[in-house]
């Protein structure tokens, strides 16, 4: 029910539209293969009724017309005797008489060889125009026939002719005159078996089928026993096919309504004969197999296409499957649910997705832990700012009085000490600007220097040497300081000798350079590494380590700067950085 739903709101599921895309593809190419299909089965039907029945119709006229030659050839042997034929019609024995029983017994025994195996003739008769009837086979002929109008019509042609229901309803004869010195006096008929013919155009493709055969007069020779209303085509409503001038194409084909019905026409002339021969197949008839082809093409399209509808249902379902499950994990984390990760084993694009999704989320979360603790240290810092906004006030009374104290009782080196004291606790404590210039950075180094000199006496020299043009530059608080107090605690060491320390401060290359240079007892690797790396400075003075400065170098000014120590054990370190020439702006 949840996917017919979503059918409805088509452009918000991808499933459906993928289903609903597939299934009209497939729908269309069906329905289009499937009426390429019915179509040309019904084009091939048609065309091999076409073939079967003009292969019929010209098989049979075929046969006919052989039959018909066979006939004038037995025509040209009876009105060239002279014996049997011309002398016997044309004598003046009477026939009571026994020489005209005995001519007439000749005449007939003539013709009956002539007729002998002879199944598509069923009767030879000679007629003479004086009366005298000689025949064979079928019915006797009396002298009235020469009263009849076929008989004179046959009689008076020039040549030989087909006639029709002559000498009887129903028959087919073909007449010649003979001649006796270029004057007629007489007309051989030979008669055609009228189950022969009948027989012989007996063609019945599918049921329905009408065939028609018509002379040239337009006269039927053939016709369905049901249809028999006419007897000639110009007055039927088969007149479009009837033509007095010979077709150029002796077989066509067309189509044709009769009596509300579509017919197939098949029309084929004889050029032999002059016969039409005209088939008709009912067109109900003849695509009874198409409409049952289509039929059963529309169940088998009916049933492809159920089955294709529910492979794009399970097809779509699993494409989008893991899209369903991305999309559900995202609502999730959209609802706040940080922790919901896709799970898609899949190698596909999806899969790429979800593994970048999932990614994506851990970085997410590991950068929302580092925040936290950010911010939670930032909170502590914050109240212990606020601490120490308290300590300072009290500190610098409590040592203001004591350097009274001093300077009453004239004690000039703890006036002095108290003094340095004072101002170096005033620059760590009190300052609040990380940027100061060199020279405020220099006179907080002297104070602490001043008060070292009381801590070591006179084993510790420490020569300061900067540029004067660089005085003003800024530079970060509390950088040589803890590089200073590394060199006096750990530069002396164990050794008697005087320390040596030398701070140089100088341009280049529109930058500055701080250079540390004592003549200790120097380090070895694994000592510089372990000074720039380690994050105790409980024995410093202000909490600053080595590697405090290092970072608090690369964190202002990248990671291109920091601190570098170069050093030979027993003879000397140097400890060096630099950062950029960054000159104060003057206030307009």
């Amino acid at each position: 029910m949840k996917f017919i739903r979503s059918l409805f709101h088509y452009s918000a599921s991808i499933q459906a539209k993928i289903f609903v895309t597939f299934s009209i593809i497939v729908l269309l190419s069906i329905a289009a293969i499937s009426v390429t299909t019915y179509l040309n089965f019904s084009r091939t039907i048609e065309k091999n009724a076409i073939n079967y029945v003009s292969d019929s119709v010209k098989h049979a006229n075929d046969n006919f017309e052989l039959i018909f030659e066979d006939i004038q050839k037995i025509s040209t042997v009876i009105v060239t005797n002279k014996t049997n034929v011309i002398d016997a019609i044309t004598s003046s024995n009477d026939p009571v008489s026994l020489e005209g029983f005995r001519e007439k017994q000749d005449s007939e025994n003539f013709l009956l060889s002539l007729i002998a195996y002879k199944a598509s003739i069923s009767r030879i008769a000679i007629i003479g125009l004086n009366g005298k009837i000689f025949n064979t086979g079928g019915s006797l002929i009396f002298n009235s026939i020469l009263d009849q109008p076929w008989f004179e019509s046959a009689s008076t042609s020039k040549d030989k002719q087909i006639l029709i229901d002559a000498p009887a309803v129903g028959s087919v004869s073909f007449t010649r005159i003979i001649r006796q010195n270029n004057r007629p006096v007489g007309v051989v008929i030979i008669d055609f078996d009228k189950d022969t013919i009948e027989q012989m155009f007996a063609i019945n493709p599918v049921e329905g089928s009408l065939l028609y055969v018509a002379d040239p007069l337009g006269n039927f020779i053939f016709q369905p026993e049901h249809e028999q209303v006419q007897s000639n085509m110009q007055n039927s409503p088969l007149s479009p096919f009837y033509t007095s001038v010979e077709p150029l194409t002796s077989l066509s084909s067309s189509v044709f309504d009769l009596n509300d019905h579509k017919y197939l026409a098949v029309r084929y002339h004889s050029n032999i004969t002059g016969w039409l021969t005209l088939g008709l197949i009912p067109y109900k008839a003849l695509l009874k197999d198409a409409s049952r082809i289509r039929s059963q093409i529309g169940q088998i399209v009916a049933l492809v296409f159920f089955v294709v509808l529910l492979v794009s249902i399970a097809l779509s379902r699993q494409i989008t499957k893991n899209i369903k499950h991305f999309s559900f994990t995202m609502k999730k984390v959209q609802e706040g649910n940080l922790h919901a990760r896709p799970h898609v084993v899949s190698k596909d694009e999806i899969g790429d997705l979800s593994e970048g999704f999932n990614l994506m989320m851990n970085n997410i979360t590991t950068l929302m832990k580092e925040i936290k603790i950010q911010e939670q240290g930032k909170r502590e810092a914050e109240l212990f700012a606020l601490q120490a906004q308290i300590r300072p006030h009290f500190i610098y009374n409590t040592l203001g009085t004591i350097k009274n104290l001093a300077r009453m009782q004239n004690v000039k080196n703890v006036e002095e000490l108290l003094g340095s004291f004072i101002e170096l606790l005033r620059m760590t404590l009190g300052h609040t600007r990380e940027i100061i210039t060199i020279r405020e950075e220099l006179d907080y180094l002297k104070s602490y220097i001043h008060i070292q000199k009381y801590k070591y006496l006179d084993r510790i020299t420490v020569m300061l040497q900067a540029e004067d043009d660089i005085l003003d530059c800024q530079t970060l608080k509390l950088v040589l300081q803890p590089i200073l107090e590394n060199a006096m605690i750990h530069a002396i060491g164990q050794s008697d000798k005087n320390l040596f320390i030398t701070v140089r401060i100088y341009s280049e290359l529109n930058r500055v350079k701080f250079e540390v240079t004592d003549n200790g007892i120097g380090m070895t690797p694994e000592q510089i590494e372990r000074v720039l790396e380690s994050s105790e400075h409980d024995e410093s003075f202000n909490g600053i380590g080595m590697k405090n400065v290092n970072e608090r170098i690369r964190r202002t000014f990248g990671n291109e700067y920091g601190i570098a120590i170069l050093s030979e054990v027993g003879m000397y370190t140097t400890v060096e950085f630099t950062i950029p020439e960054m000159r104060k702006r003057s206030k307009a």
